[in-house]
């Protein structure tokens, strides 16, 4: 396997694969909604769809959120580096019917 097919390979139920993280963002008029937990609050913004694309394609890893992201439609989370501080973790708005089924899934898991 090669160093690529390893970052690409799903490590538990958590992990995405990079097309699939391209998959459940919501793009609104050209922009996804993101936002950074800063140790002070959310900081919230929009980016472009290239951007996030991008920050996909250059990310470390791509996983799902847990429950509290989820409720604010946040269901996937960058991580640009293996080593990142929580202020790091870039939450992305997902597609409703992906943020449901993942709250589901949650729910039969607990």
């Amino acid at each position: 396997m090669t160093q690529t097919q390893e970052k690409e390979s799903k490590i538990d139920e958590w992990e995405l694969t990079k097309e699939e993280a391209k998959k459940i963002i919501n793009v609104n008029r050209g922009v996804v909604h993101t936002f950074y937990n800063a140790q002070f609050g959310l900081i919230g913004g929009d980016h472009s769809e290239k951007s996030i694309l991008n920050d996909i394609d250059n990310a470390f890893m791509c996983k799902k959120t847990g429950r509290q992201a989820l409720n604010m439609n946040h269901g996937l989370v960058i991580l640009k580096e293996e080593e990142c501080k929580q202020s790091d973790l870039l939450f992305v708005e997902t597609k409703s019917s992906f943020n449901e089924k993942e709250l589901k899934r949650i729910d039969t898991n607990e």
